[in-house]
């Protein structure tokens, strides 16, 4: 069963407040288990509270509000800034620690020719640890719009929707620059646009301007009337490339990137090359199909190939959880209508959600 929680307060800080007040023993969990996680795959000896505050500094320099409200969350929730500074930060700590993580979520976009209503679709795959940690929060603005996020508790964003027209899925990448320092977090960078971006032109023009220190690929998502457009915005050091749907309108990214001069220093095909597996499953499953829903993508990625290729993730039974990687969720927005379902777990689970091929 999905968790939503509805803010009720616009002011960040005091936004911020009452998540903090309402979660507070579920953020705590938060900071334990990634405070584990980091102590366990790190390469180099860290100050958890020190990199939360670089990761602070570089929130509030970039996105005032957000700074607010996370104060705000660390007041109501009774825990240390500095820590959610570093959760929120937790992609670009694991860089920086030297993690060698790997990439598991598969996102899929459909661009019809003449429909307003693109199909967009992503399984989120991460640490089975942290199942149980996560939330779709829903965040209304002064001015009347809506941010819609999957995130976990005590990190303000990931994949996402506005009322605005713009959504956004998430994939994490991995290129030998990242983790030289603590930049902008890309979940506070996939926030804010959320927040503040209406279109896929804006929305560009505020992921240039952001210094990122590791990589992930932002697949924007935009519905305006009776047209649409997409694009895969792979961050990393270097600078964004960008990644467009083919000629069908199909676009499917996994974890490794597309775009020049950056897959040149990609380090994921040759740690984790299943990603290539992936990548290849999903085009061959929807590439020349017309028509295609919500329910015929969840259906393509219902495939479990075990170690190689699973786009449906679960972890061994036999083996301890810590460690393993699950399908947390899978996702579908509706950008036309500035909404989104997240579904618990894989697709497996959803049969009724499975269209019949």
């Amino acid at each position: 069963m999905t968790y939503v929680f509805r803010s009720t307060q616009t002011e960040p800080a005091a936004r911020g407040r009452e998540f903090g007040q309402q979660h507070a023993e579920k953020i705590l969990a938060s900071v334990e288990n990634y405070h584990a996680l980091f102590e366990r795959v790190a390469s180099r000896p860290f100050d958890l509270c020190a990199l939360g505050a670089n990761a602070l500094a570089q929130i509030e320099a970039f996105a005032q509000p957000l700074y607010q409200e996370l104060l705000g969350m660390a007041e109501g929730a009774g825990i240390k800034a500095e820590y959610l500074g570093a959760i929120n930060a937790r992609t670009e700590i694991l860089a920086y620690l030297g993690a060698q993580l790997r990439g598991e979520c598969s996102t899929v976009v459909r661009l019809e020719p003449f429909s307003g209503k693109p199909v967009a679709v992503q399984t989120w795959d991460w640490y089975a640890e942290f199942a149980d940690q996560w939330l779709v929060w829903e965040i209304p603005h002064a001015d009347g719009s809506l941010t819609t996020t999957v995130t976990e508790f005590g990190i303000l964003g990931k994949a996402g929707v506005n009322t605005r027209g713009l959504g956004v899925h998430f994939n994490i990448l991995h290129h030998e620059r990242d983790g030289r320092d603590i930049g902008v977090p890309v979940h506070v960078l996939s926030r804010w646009m959320l927040d503040t971006r209406s279109d896929i032109n804006q929305a560009l023009q505020l992921l240039g301007s952001a210094a990122v220190s590791a990589s992930s690929s932002l697949t924007l998502i935009a519905a305006v009337d009776n047209s649409s457009a997409a694009v895969s915005v792979e961050l990393h050091p270097g600078g964004p490339g960008l990644v467009f749907p083919d000629r069908d309108g199909l676009l499917v990214h996994t974890n490794h990137f597309l775009s020049t001069p950056a897959r040149e220093g990609d380090t994921e095909p040759r740690a984790y090359p299943d990603t290539l597996v992936r990548y290849d499953l999903l085009v061959r499953r929807l590439a020349n199909r017309q028509g295609l829903t919500p329910r015929h993508v969840l259906a393509a990625m219902n495939s479990h190939l075990g170690s190689i290729g699973a786009l449906c993730c679960h972890p061994d039974p036999g083996q301890p959880r810590a460690g393993q990687y699950a399908t947390l969720a899978s996702i579908v927005i509706d950008v036309a209508s500035g909404t989104l379902t997240a579904l618990s777990g894989g697709p497996c689970g959803h049969p009724q959600w499975l269209a019949h091929h």
